[in-house]
C-alpha cells in the first residue's frame, strides 16, 4: 500500500506554512528565521504569532484611543496659551522657566552661552544683575570681575512636553519646534511654547504671565531701555530689537545751560502730561512733539537724550537712517510699531544723506542734475528704495505717522539740514550745545570729585568701634568729613576753570582730563597747562592733515575735471572735422550733380547722402 507523505490541505503544517508565506510577504526571511529557531532551540514561533499581532494591535489601539482621548481633554476640559519667538513676551518666559525647579532638574535640557542666539536677551536679563551696594572692596571687585570672563551655562527644558507645578496646581509646559520656518535659521529661531493647565478657566495661565513679566520688568525698575532698529533674523523687514539696559542718568549729570534745560524738561513734562493728549484732539493739532539738538561733537547731545529717557521712565529707541537697510518702507514700518509714549532718536541725520534732497529745490539744480543722469545707469538702481527727504518728512508728520511719540535729533552742522526738515511743527524747540564756558567747567569738575555716601572721604579718624555710641560719632564725622570736602571741591572747582580757556574745549575733552586723575583733583589742576598745550598741539595737526587731505582731494578733483574737459574738447573737435568733411564732400556732390545732369542725380546713392557717377 501506498502511503502519502504530502501534508493534506488542512493539516497544522499546511497551515504553518500558510502563515510563514503570508509573514514572508511583510518579513522577508521570516520562515527560515523560524525554521532555524526551531531547529536550534526547539521554540515555534508561530504559537507567539497570535499574541505577538495582539499587542501590536493593542498598542495601536491604544495610541489612537489616548490621543484621541488627550483631544477631547485638551479641547473641553484644558486652557493653553501658545506663545511665539518673535514676541518679547518669549523672552520673559524663558527667562522665568530657566529658574525654575522643573527647568534645573529636568533630564532633558538646552544648554546656551551664545548670546549672540535669539534668546540674547533672555541671557542678558540674567547678567545684567546689579552688584549689591556696600561690596567696594579691591578683592570682592577681582572676584566679580574673575566671575565675568567665564560663560555661565543656562538650562531650560528641552523640546516636549514637561510637568511642572505653579501654586500647587500642575501645568504642562510644551516647547516644539516650527517647522514652517525651516531653511538657514538657528534653532532658537524656529520654536514656540505652550503652556497649559488643567480646566476651563485660564485665570492660572494669566497669573504665571503676569509674574513672569513683573519679574522680568523689575530687573529694569532702575535703567533705561535702549531698542535699535535691526533685521529680525528671519531675513524679513526691519523691527525694533532690544539692545541693552543702561542704568539711569541723573538728569543733573547733563552738562547744559540750567535754564535751557529747565526749559526742556517743562516742555517735555507738559506734553506728556495726561490732559495735554485730549486738548491736541479737541484743536485738531496732531498729538507729535520733536527737538532739535545741534553743536559740536562731545558736547552732549545724545547724553542728554538718555538722561531725558530715564527721567520720564520711558523707552529710547535709536535708528540709523544712513544704515543700508533704512528703506523708506522699513523705516515706516518701524515708526508705525512705536509705542505711544517713548522717545526715539535719530542721531547725525547731517550724515545720513538726506539734506538738500527734495526735487525742485532751486538752489540744488547740481545735485538733482546729478541723480537724474546716474538713474538710467546700473549704479543707480540699488538707491531706488533708499530713503528720500520728502518720504522722511511724510513719515514724520504725514497723514499715517505715528503719535505720541518724543522726537529728538542731532546733528552737528545745522547749516546743512533742509529748511522743511527743522521747520516749526517738524521740530518744536531747538537745543544749542555749545564748548564748555567756567560755568559748565566748573560743574564737571564737580562732579567728578564731589564725594558721595559710601565713597571714601578725606578722614583722620581711627576703625570703627562696635560701640554704638562711638559708631554714631564715627558717622557724625565722616558726614563733616564730607561736607568740608564738598565745599573744597567746589573752591577746587572755581580754581580748575579759571584756567580753562572758555568756549575752547568741549565738555568731552574736559572730561576726559578729570578721568585720567579722577581720585586726585590737585593732580588734575596741574596737569591743566600741560594738557591744553598738548591739546592745542593736537588739534593744529589734526587740522593740518585734514587741510592737507582736502587739498590733496581738491587738485585730484580739479585734474579729473581737466581731463574730461580735454576728452571733451577732443571729442567736440573730432565731431567738427567730420561735419566738415561731410560739407566737403556735399560740395563735391552739387558739382559732379551740375556737370552730370539727370543721369548721375539719378544714380545718387539715397543712403550715401552724395551722389556716385556711373
Amino acid at each position: 500500500m501506498e502511503v502519502n507523505d504530502a501534508p493534506s490541505l488542512g493539516s497544522p503544517n499546511s497551515t504553518s506554512q500558510q502563515q510563514f508565506a503570508v509573514l514572508d510577504m511583510f518579513i522577508p526571511g521570516f520562515s527560515l528565521l523560524s525554521s532555524l529557531v526551531q531547529a536550534y532551540l526547539g521554540i515555534d514561533l508561530n504559537l507567539y504569532i497570535p499574541m505577538l499581532m495582539l499587542l501590536v494591535g493593542a498598542s495601536l489601539a491604544w495610541n489612537y484611543l489616548s490621543a484621541m482621548l488627550y483631544g477631547l481633554i485638551e479641547s473641553h476640559l484644558m486652557s493653553s496659551v501658545r506663545i511665539r519667538t518673535d514676541d518679547e513676551i518669549f523672552n520673559m518666559i524663558m527667562a522665568w522657566v530657566a529658574t525654575q525647579n522643573f527647568s534645573r532638574k529636568s533630564r532633558r535640557f538646552i544648554a546656551n552661552t551664545n548670546l549672540n542666539s535669539r534668546a540674547w536677551s533672555m541671557w542678558r536679563f540674567f547678567d545684567d544683575e546689579e552688584e549689591e551696594e556696600g561690596e567696594d572692596e579691591e578683592q570682592d571687585w577681582q572676584r566679580k570681575q574673575a566671575n565675568k570672563q567665564k560663560k555661565q551655562l543656562r538650562y531650560t527644558p528641552s523640546y516636549g512636553t514637561h510637568l511642572f507645578f505653579f501654586r500647587r496646581r500642575p501645568l504642562l509646559f510644551e516647547r516644539c519646534e516650527n517647522r514652517e520656518q525651516m531653511g538657514s535659521l538657528m534653532i532658537s529661531e524656529k520654536e514656540e511654547i505652550i503652556i497649559s493647565c488643567f480646566g476651563r478657566s485660564a485665570d492660572l495661565i494669566k497669573e504665571l504671565l503676569h509674574e513672569a513679566r513683573e519679574q522680568h520688568m523689575a530687573k529694569d525698575e532702575h535703567k533705561t531701555l535702549i531698542y535699535r532698529g535691526g533685521n529680525d533674523g528671519q531675513g524679513g523687514d526691519l523691527t525694533w530689537k532690544r539692545c541693552m539696559a543702561r542704568s539711569t542718568r541723573p538728569f543733573s549729570t547733563v552738562i547744559l545751560n540750567e535754564k535751557v534745560k529747565q526749559e526742556l524738561v517743562d516742555d517735555v513734562a507738559d506734553y506728556l502730561a495726561p490732559k495735554t493728549r485730549k486738548w491736541y484732539a479737541n484743536r485738531g493739532i496732531p498729538y507729535r512733539r520733536g527737538y532739535l539738538l545741534h553743536g559740536p561733537p562731545g558736547t552732549g547731545k545724545s547724553s542728554l537724550s538718555l538722561a531725558l529717557a530715564g527721567y520720564f521712565r520711558m523707552k529710547i529707541y535709536i535708528l540709523s537712517l544712513s544704515s543700508p537697510t533704512a528703506t523708506e518702507e522699513n523705516v515706516s514700518q518701524l515708526f508705525a510699531s512705536l509705542p505711544m509714549r517713548c522717545v526715539v532718536l535719530l542721531e547725525d541725520i547731517d550724515s545720513a544723506g538726506l539734506t538738500h534732497t527734495r526735487e525742485g529745490d532751486g538752489g540744488n539744480k547740481d545735485n538733482s542734475t546729478s541723480r537724474t543722469a546716474s538713474a538710467p545707469g546700473d549704479k543707480a538702481a540699488p538707491q531706488a528704495g533708499k530713503l528720500s527727504l520728502s518720504g522722511l518728512l511724510n513719515i514724520l508728520d504725514g497723514v499715517a505717522s505715528q503719535e505720541g511719540r518724543v522726537l529728538i535729533m542731532t546733528t552737528n552742522h545745522i547749516e546743512k539740514l533742509d529748511k522743511a526738515l527743522i521747520r516749526p511743527g517738524r521740530v518744536d524747540m531747538t537745543v544749542e550745545f555749545g564748548r564748555a564756558d567756567p560755568g559748565m567747567t566748573a560743574s564737571i569738575f564737580r562732579a567728578i570729585y564731589t564725594p558721595f555716601e559710601g565713597e571714601e572721604t578725606p578722614s583722620t579718624s581711627g576703625p570703627n568701634s562696635p560701640d554704638t555710641a562711638l559708631a554714631e560719632k564715627q558717622k557724625l564725622r565722616d558726614d563733616e568729613a564730607r561736607n568740608r570736602a564738598t565745599e573744597r571741591i567746589v573752591d577746587l572747582s572755581h580754581e580748575f576753570a579759571a584756567k580753562i580757556p572758555s568756549g575752547e574745549f568741549s565738555p568731552a575733552e574736559i572730561q576726559g582730563l578729570l578721568l585720567r586723575h579722577k581720585r586726585s583733583p590737585l593732580t588734575a589742576i596741574d596737569a591743566v597747562d600741560a594738557w591744553i598745550t598738548s591739546t592745542r598741539k593736537e588739534k593744529m595737526e589734526r587740522e593740518a592733515r585734514d587741510a592737507e587731505e582736502k587739498e590733496k582731494a581738491r587738485k585730484k578733483a580739479e585734474k579729473e575735471k581737466r581731463r574730461k574737459a580735454k576728452e571733451k574738447a577732443k571729442k567736440k573737435a573730432k565731431g567738427e572735422n567730420v561735419s566738415s568733411s561731410g560739407s566737403g564732400s556735399d560740395s563735391e556732390t552739387e558739382a559732379q550733380e551740375k556737370s552730370g545732369g539727370k543721369d548721375t542725380k539719378d544714380k545718387a546713392t539715397p543712403d550715401s547722402g552724395y551722389g556716385t557717377s556711373s
